[in-house]
């Protein structure tokens, strides 16, 4: 079963859905429309700073959703999902 919880990323308005499921931990970025220049901004900045660290990643569509999530690895015992994210991503993420 899925664990899900909302975050803040700093600079962001809107809070951010995370998924924790199957081993995977995935983000929202965006919504699954046509990207206003804002969240085609987001979704440059995560796959930027992902491929700078070579971490593979895949985009997700949750059937229960209307955002883009990015999917990654989980993180290793003792580290929290947002202190994980925020240095793959190079932003601040919080609860």
């Amino acid at each position: 079963m899925a664990n899900r919880h909302s975050v803040r990323v700093s600079g962001w308005s809107n809070s951010r859905t995370v998924i924790e499921q199957d081993g995977k931990v995935m983000l929202e970025i965006a919504l699954t429309h046509n990207h206003c220049s804002t969240c085609a901004s987001r979704v440059r900045h995560v796959t930027e700073a992902l491929s700078r660290r070579n971490v593979q990643y895949t985009w997700a569509y949750p059937p229960d959703s209307s955002g883009s999530f990015i999917a990654v690895a989980a993180p290793g015992d003792g580290l929290s999902v947002e202190k994980y994210l925020s240095g793959l991503l190079d932003l601040n993420i919080y609860r």
